[in-house]
């Protein structure tokens, strides 16, 4: 079980549900409420993400009292592809739990990221039928990625606004936790439209340990973040001065991480170009009929 420091959570032991919730957050009022987290992202769900595996979205609910700033929540749903995936957190933690043990500790940290509201499980006897967390909205915040939509303005906040040095600061201080992302591309990464305030999300790929994370560890990270740059249109230059600042924040010469992060990189290019291929091979079978 993770402690929360000054915050007040309780146990969900619910029919098939398992999990911890935080007193008086939305969905610990739901759920008092006999609310079926089942149906959450079937009614008032604005879509984010979905995958065979997953699912995020915005969800709206009714106010049901109790000191609730907001009435939006943020749900992700994490899905099992077979009985052998089902059977995992038996062995180990649930993504769910990750994504919550994580928040809290970037939080604790100093590190940006949603406030995390609870987690569930659904279990039926030794099977994971399925996992769900819940956490804050972060208002009037777009991804990085959805921000290259006007890339101008991107690299305008890159270059002369301070964007560039807080992502660094912020990634370093990650690092220096103890702690890894695991998917650090920028539609995990949310900015505030106006100030330079930036949030992570999707933890569920994240990795916690009692030492700084690795030279290969801290190459996935650096090397997955630089590549969506790139392929959002970035100048290699600019992502370069990333990688100096954040080296110069953990310390580290910019030789102890060029190596790692560079034969990353190639790989995820080298996977991204096969994806790219074999999708528009799809494409250009299917429009032939």
């Amino acid at each position: 079980m993770t402690k929360v420091p000054g915050i007040a959570t309780r146990k969900i032991s619910s029919g098939p549900f398992r999990g911890m919730v935080v007193v008086d957050s939305l969905i610990d009022h739901f759920l008092e409420n006999n609310g079926d987290p089942d149906i959450l992202l079937q009614c008032n769900a604005s879509l984010l993400k979905s995958s065979r595996s997953t699912r995020s979205a915005l969800v709206e609910l009714d106010s049901f009292g109790g000191d609730v700033e907001s009435h939006t929540l943020y749900v992700k749903e994490l899905r099992y592809k077979n009985v052998a995936h089902s059977l995992k957190p038996l062995f180990r933690k649930h993504r769910a739990q990750v994504m919550w043990q994580l928040s809290w500790h970037l939080l604790g940290h100093g590190i940006s990221v949603p406030q995390p509201q609870g987690y569930l499980l659904k279990r039926r006897g030794p099977f994971f039928l399925k996992g769900f967390f819940f956490s804050d909205i972060q208002p009037s915040c777009l991804t990085l990625d959805e921000m290259c939509n006007n890339l101008e303005q991107v690299i305008e906040r890159f270059d002369t606004g301070g964007l560039l040095e807080v992502l660094a600061r912020q990634i370093a201080k990650m690092h220096d936790s103890n702690a890894t992302h695991g998917d650090l591309k920028w539609s995990n990464v949310l900015v505030q439209e106006q100030r330079n305030e930036v949030w992570f999300v999707d933890l569920d790929a994240s990795r916690l340990s009692t030492q700084p994370p690795g030279p290969k560890q801290v190459a996935r990270d650096l090397a997955r973040f630089v590549l969506s740059g790139l392929e959002a249109g970035i100048e290699e230059t600019m992502l370069d001065n990333f990688l100096d600042k954040y080296a110069g924040y953990r310390k580290l010469s910019r030789k102890s991480i060029d190596g790692p992060t560079t034969r990353i990189l190639k790989k995820l290019q080298d996977r991204h170009q096969k994806k790219y291929r074999d999708d528009y091979r799809r494409r250009k079978v299917k429009t032939s009929f």
